[in-house]
């Protein structure tokens, strides 16, 4: 699995591989398949055969996060404080809730 350059002091509290829906257009979204990383300062994903991070957001930059369906699939949303939206689905789904439960980031309703 990928690694990040983790920043003096910080610690990984979590990683997995899913899928990143990033909005397009209005209603039609790319998909990407890639490694997220929830440390103990920030949420951070990078598309699989790229070193780009796609998203990296600070942990002060997050508002909340939403869990939805999409057909059969769970997916969380991060919300920025911004009003961004981040849409992630995949096996470690769960994980990635209890991972940014553990950081103080609440679930918004």
């Amino acid at each position: 699995m990928a690694d990040i350059p983790l920043q003096p002091y910080e610690s990984v509290v979590g990683q997995g591989m899913m899928a990143y829906w990033e909005p397009v257009l209005g209603s039609s979204c790319n998909v990407w398949r890639g490694t997220i990383f929830v440390t103990d300062q920030r949420v951070c994903f990078q598309i699989s055969w790229t070193t780009h991070m796609e998203v990296e957001l600070k942990r002060s930059e997050i508002s909340g996060f939403t869990v939805g369906k999409h057909l059969f699939a769970t997916k969380v949303t991060i919300h920025s404080k911004s009003g961004e939206k981040f849409t992630f689905t995949g096996f470690p789904v769960k994980k990635l809730q209890g991972w940014l439960r553990s950081l103080g980031i609440p679930q918004l309703k």
